[in-house]
Order: structure tokens, then sequence, then C-alpha cells
């Protein structure tokens, strides 16, 4: 809406300048329309922290008047004009999205020359790198390498690109909130509605409870104990899954409790039951899908892993009233699971999914509904399995839920000779192709794929580090500002054992097959916040759901 009300802008100037009547020799002035006029120090992109400020001071250059040019500044912001004169100042006091236009008017002839700004008003801990640790005493530790929205190379269009510049570290957050035994973290999104209230929160696993912290300044807005219907669990939460229409958490023992939420943009509008999920069954893994994105790309299901190695499709079985709305009408509340059976034609692998033999490695987090990814070992090979399980808009309760997708290939077995841990990166790269690729941290070394699910796979090491990796995790940026679709990227966020942390961008040449890095960040977190004893968890912060997409929004 703002680029719109730029346009009209520009073209009620130009306007102006085709209907002046007066009596001007259009030769020896200022043209509008001849392109020879410029105006720098402002334009692109500006991203600021509340209590921040920027001055901008544009340099004019028209086609007469080159070096010195008689013009008035007027500066507009958001289409209301907010000041006059060759500068100006904004003040980052409340959160939001901006645009500045200038305009330089000619005196002479009362032709405007706009050029404009988008600028971001965010969170400090709305984006970057969270860690939860453990202190000395066992207290949980929450510190964030805070990440700052920027423009890379804006005035060249075939590579200008959104990116993260990490600015800050924070500790000590929500340190009157926090409990002891840290376990883990989630970051959890709210269905992207009008009624939104908060776009993100994180949920912290520890040994002394449960707590959740808003997604914008990390204050306290709830724990799960305290939204179950009747007695809580005595047991820890040791993990989560946490989707727009529902939530499960496991305890200790194995035991899962489920909680629909009524709006899906108020995280905390649901109840759990105090009667654990399906009779008490118990689930030793929970494998998470897609659970945030645009409002077509959220996974129908979460699958589970019973102690038989049988996976199960849980169903969030609540529904929205009407499209966009993000009001539920949940047709039950204990939700709901399948058991998994082949497709019509009896194709695939059904021991992949029920009874495993093998050994599970890794379920790979999927930022897409479209397949979900593990890595296995089997009968002395480490394979990659993609598959698919969609559940029928018509779904009844109690019926089986058919795998509609299910592959398999071989991984490089060097890769897996002292595996540490592995992220997979599913990106748009054009309208036509996926950028999909798979990283195995083996002892100190990282191992690069191109996911080509159809052809010989070549799996090569790209970076060594100097002590053994420990974690983890990749961030995908979706560049819509540039027009070189290769112009594609990823952070990788890498946790050493001796406490060091490196953000490595990465790419792909596809001349030369191999991944390119470039250490953007590499510090000691136990130096920068002596409180760390032991990084516990980690994660990429997005902020919001869409922007699991790759958006910086």
């Amino acid at each position: 809406m703002k680029r719109i009300l730029f346009l009209i802008l520009v073209l009620f100037v130009a306007g102006a300048c085709l209907d002046d009547k007066s009596n001007y020799d259009y030769r020896d002035i200022n043209n509008y329309d001849d392109n020879k006029w410029k105006i720098t120090g402002i334009g692109g992109e500006y991203s600021l922290f509340p209590g921040e400020s920027i001055t901008l001071t544009p340099v004019v250059r028209l086609s007469m008047d080159t070096l010195n040019p008689d013009v008035e500044g007027h500066w507009l912001l958001d289409g209301i004009e907010v000041a006059t004169g060759p500068s100006y100042t904004f003040e980052a006091t409340e959160y939001g999205e901006y645009n500045l236009v200038y305009l330089a008017t000619d005196k002479k002839t009362g032709v405007s020359f706009p050029a404009e700004a988008d600028i971001q008003v965010a969170p400090p801990y709305k984006f970057g790198w969270l860690f939860l640790s453990r202190t000395a005493s066992g207290n949980s530790h929450l510190s964030l390498l805070a990440g700052k929205k920027t423009v890379l190379n804006p005035d060249d269009y075939a590579t200008r690109r959104d990116s993260l510049i990490y600015v800050d570290f924070y500790t000590n957050l929500g340190e009157t909130l926090l409990g002891t035994g840290p376990i883990k973290l989630i970051e959890e999104f709210a269905f992207p509605g009008e009624n939104l209230t908060l776009p993100s929160e994180v949920m912290i696993l520890q040994e002394s409870g449960p707590i959740e912290l808003g997604g914008y300044e990390l204050d306290f807005t709830g724990s799960p104990l305290n939204e179950f219907v009747g007695e809580k669990p005595n047991l820890k939460i040791k993990n989560a899954v946490l989707g727009w229409s529902s939530k499960w958490l496991q305890t200790d023992d194995n035991q899962l409790y489920f909680s629909v939420s009524k709006v899906l943009t108020d995280l905390h509008s649901g109840r759990y039951s105090d009667d654990p999920a399906f009779n008490g069954a118990k689930y030793e893994t929970l494998v998470e899908g897609q659970t945030a994105g645009d409002s077509y790309s959220v996974s129908d299901v979460i699958l589970a892993i019973d102690e038989t190695n049988t996976m199960w499709a849980l169903v969030n079985d609540g529904s929205e009233k009407s499209y966009g709305d993000g009001l539920m009408d949940p047709r039950n509340k204990i939700g709901a699971r399948a058991r998994l059976k082949n497709n019509s034609s009896g194709s695939f692998d059904m021991t992949l999914f029920n009874n495993f033999t093998g050994r599970y490695v890794k379920h790979l987090l999927v930022h897409s509904n479209k397949y979900f990814l593990s890595l296995l070992e089997r009968d002395g090979k480490y394979l990659w399995h993609k598959y698919l399980i969609e559940v029928d808009r018509s779904y009844t309760v109690g019926s089986e839920i058919a795998v509609t997708s299910s592959k398999t290939g071989v991984l490089a077995a060097e890769m897996f000779t002292d595996f540490k841990d592995a992220a997979f990166v599913k990106g748009r790269n054009t309208a036509y192709e996926d950028t999909e690729w798979l990283f195995v941290a083996s002892g100190n070394k990282l191992y690069g794929t191109v996911m080509k699910w159809d052809e010989g796979l070549v799996s090569k090491d790209f970076f060594t580090a100097r002590e053994d990796i420990v974690s983890i995790k990749a961030r995908y940026f979706y560049n819509s500002l540039a027009n070189d679709s290769s112009n594609k990227y990823i952070h990788l966020g890498v946790l050493l054992v001796d406490g060091t942390f490196l953000v490595l961008e990465v790419n792909y040449d596809a001349n030369s097959a191999t991944f390119t890095t470039k250490t953007i960040f590499d510090k000691n977190l136990k130096q920068l916040d002596p409180n760390i004893v032991e990084v516990v968890d980690m994660i990429h912060k997005y902020g919001a759901g869409t922007n699991t997409d790759g958006y910086l929004n």
C-alpha cells in the first residue's frame, strides 16, 4: 500500500510539471521528465530499535542546477507532512513499518522531485539466535545474539538482498522468570490474522516447569501448567510440538497432553485436558512438521513414534470456522490419532513406518507442508527418507491415514562417523525450483548436500571448525529484492564444544558444485556471558510464523 501511495505521488508531481501553464522556457529549467536528476542520501530500507534515531540529509542533483539547486525540502511520513528543510531525524518510538518520502521542490517552478525510504522499527529481541544455558547453580539462563534487518548492496538491483546483521549480545533475559534445570527452547507462532495479539512466543522447557515468554519483549505471557482443565501432571514436560490449532506436551514418561486453541490469534486461549491423550498411550519421539508459514503451508498432522518404532499421525482436529478469522471450531477435546496405511496401489515400504527395525538418526524440521524428512540407519547404510502424510478434509476420527509419498536414498557414510547434528533448508529459488540443502555435522566438520532426490547425491565437507561441533541450526533467506534468482543463501549457526558460536553465511556455487562460506560471527559465549556453564539448546528466532518462509517481516 505504501508503495502504491508513493507511485501516485510520483505521478502527481510529474503531472504538475506537465500542467504548468506559466511562461517558462523549459529548455532552461530543471525538467522532471529528462531523467537527469538524482537524489542520494536517502533510499532503501532502514531498521531501528526503539530509542534509536536516524538523520537523513539528501543530496539533490537536478538537470540544470547540478551543484547548488534552489530547492525546498518537504518530508512526508506515511503520507503526512511532518517537517520541511534539508534534513529530517526519525525517532523510533513505536514498533511498526513506516514510509518516509522526501520532496525536493524546485523554487523556480514548484516541481517536486521525490525520493523515499522504508523504515522498520522492530523489537530488539525479535530476530537473532536465542540460547538456553545452565549456570553453575543449575539455573536456566537466557541470552540472545540480536539481529537487525538490513539491505545489502542496496544500489545494485541484481544483487541487493535482505539480511541480518548481528548488533548486540543480550544476557540475563527474563532472569526473574526462569527456573531451574533447562531442557529446550521452542518458538511458537500465532495465526497471522487481523486479530493477532502477539505474532510469536518462546516456550522454555525446564525441570522446574515450562513457561512462555512474549516474542517481542521476552516477558512472561503464561505457563502451560496453568492452562490445564483440572489437575496438572506431576511429571516434568520434556518436549512439546506447538501448532496453530493445537499444542502437544510430552511428559517424562512419554505420555502426551493435548490442547485445542479456540482462537488462533491468541496462543493462550486453549486448555489442556488433565487426562493423558489416547488413554495414556506412550510415544518416545515427537516429529515436528511445518507449524507456521503463510495461510496455505501448514501441515495437518504431527507425527509421533511409539515404543515399538511405529509412527502415528496426530491430527489437529480443530477446524477454522471460516477461513482467516482465527476462530476454532474444535470437534473434540482429546485430539485424534491415526495409524498409517499404504497407498491404494500398495507401492510403499511400510516397514519404514511400522515396527521400524533400523535406527532413527535425526528427524529434520522442514519449513513446508510438502513433506517430512528423516535420516535413518538400516542394514549398515545411512539413508534419507522423504515422505508425506496428508489428512483428507473429510477425515473421520478412528480411520487410518494413507501415506501419499515415500522415497529413500543413500547418504555418504563418512558424514556419520562422528555424527553430532543435522539441519535442513527448504527455500524458494525460483517459481519452479526449490533450494533444498542438507547439512550434517560430524566431529568438527560440516558436510553439505544438494538434495536432488532422483539423482545420485554428492556430499562434500566444506568447513572445518577449531573444536568439535555440538549443534547446528539453519536460517534461510528468501531474496525478494533482487532479480538474480541464484542469489539465495542461509545463515548457519554452529555451536562448538568449548562454547564458541559461529554464524556462517552459506551459499552454493553451482559452477564449481561447492558450498561457499563467510564467517560473520565468531565468539565464545562463555566469555561474553560468564554465567554460562553449558549451552543446553539454541534456536534461530524468527519473530513471526510467516518469516519461516525466508522473510524478515
